[in-house]
């Protein structure tokens, strides 16, 4: 008997959906005791589906101290990372090729004056994701939990890596996953994600695109070899009608935390001068990362 294997992988796509993947995430308080720990991943962990957390961040001083003038006052002639861009797009398609941003050190009270009063002809975010927030903003590590308990105690593991994410409401980040446990708190201002399950994977097609790099000018250059990217409007990936994919849209506000699950796609927008910290943990390769790869494959033979 012959079988329709695309009507099959969509019945099975669906069932998932309507089964376990929240249309609108929930919100749980900060897990505790170790019961409540233990609830929490097998409720969200084990399961892979997101969640927004309160609580997480209640009594960590950057909630009230966090404006520019303390900022500045802290790292003041600081030197950080920052991306550049004309149009807010770094790591994403433009114009048919995959585009990084030029990257420069510059001082952060220079930063912050120009997120003050931003220019027309660039957008600046300080995007960093090599643990950026235990080097280059190591001054503010006392007005943060450096590492959570809580999270550390969910996941079994020491955290990877810890990022800081400041920048201009023009910046947007391109539809991508990650090979980690995502735990992603806002400090001020707010962040929307439109996220896709791991099973979305086989109607989010990738293309292969040659690398490019903005200069200072804001001219693209090229460098040498392909990358390959999700195949998809790089600033509303929403506004791609398909009764295939799964997306769930959520927004999180200052003092909330968002569980990002590793392999969930994500795509994000933020409100002007919104800051946010965020945790990595490496992955347990267990069976959600096993139902992942099945759905690359599969997707990767059609692509």
């Amino acid at each position: 008997m012959e079988v329709d294997l695309d009507a099959t992988l969509k019945s099975v796509t669906d069932e998932l959906f309507d089964l376990y993947i929240p249309s609108e995430l929930e919100t749980v308080q900060k897990p505790v005791s170790p019961l409540q720990i233990l609830s929490f991943y097998r409720n969200y962990v084990q399961k892979n589906v997101p969640v927004k957390i309160a609580g997480c961040s209640d009594d960590w001083p950057a909630l009230t101290r966090w404006n520019d003038d303390y900022l500045v006052s802290k790292l003041g002639n600081t030197e950080v990372t920052v991306a550049i861009t004309p149009n807010g797009l770094a790591d994403a398609i433009c114009d048919g090729k995959f585009t990084l941003p030029y990257e420069r050190k510059i001082k952060f009270n220079d930063f912050v004056a120009e997120i003050k009063k931003p220019r027309d002809d660039r957008v600046l975010y300080l995007q960093q994701q090599n643990n950026s927030f235990n080097t280059e903003f190591s001054k503010l590590m006392s007005d943060v939990e450096s590492t959570p308990k809580w999270s550390s105690d969910v996941f079994g593991t020491d955290l990877d890596a810890v990022n800081f994410w400041m920048g201009d409401g023009r910046a947007i980040t391109s539809l991508h996953k990650d090979p980690y446990e995502n735990i992603y708190s806002v400090v001020r201002g707010s962040k929307t994600f439109t996220l896709f399950p791991p099973c979305d994977r086989l109607n989010l097609r990738y293309k292969s695109y040659p690398v490019t790099r903005y200069d200072e000018k804001g001219d693209l250059i090229p460098e040498d070899g392909m990358v390959p990217w999700i195949n998809i409007n790089q600033r509303n990936p929403l506004s791609e009608e398909s009764c295939d994919l799964h997306p769930v849209v959520v927004t999180v506000n200052q003092g909330e935390t968002l569980y990002l699950p590793s392999y969930w796609f994500h795509h994000v927008t933020q409100s002007h001068s919104t800051i946010a910290i965020n945790y990595w943990y490496d992955i347990d390769y267990g069976p959600a990362y096993g139902l992942y790869r099945m759905f690359d494959e599969i997707a990767r033979a059609k692509e």
